[in-house]
């Protein structure tokens, strides 16, 4: 099995003047398989409507208050969001 990962490792090795064999040897290691197998295998959660909703009221509520903090920003859009979730029963 050739990864692209296994064979940039062993370009870099080889470029590097490790012998060729160590090269491949170290290249196409458990470890280093095992960490292409993960990159491949996360997948990007999906944004909740809750958080959409609050990135909205936090854009307009930077907007509105340019300077405020931001801990304050954050109290004033989940205000908003909450009451946007109770008036509309979500």
């Amino acid at each position: 099995m050739v990864c692209a990962t296994c064979a940039a490792i062993q370009a870099f090795l080889t470029a590097g003047g490790v012998p060729d064999e160590q090269a491949h040897q170290v290249a196409y290691s458990g470890p280093v398989r095992r960490a292409e197998e993960a990159a491949k295998t996360v997948v990007k959660r999906k944004v909740g409507r809750y958080q959409k909703v609050l990135g909205k009221h936090l854009k307009s509520a930077k907007k509105a208050h340019p300077r405020m903090v931001r801990s304050n920003l954050m109290k004033l859009a989940h205000k908003a969001t909450r009451k946007q979730r109770k008036k509309q029963g979500w």
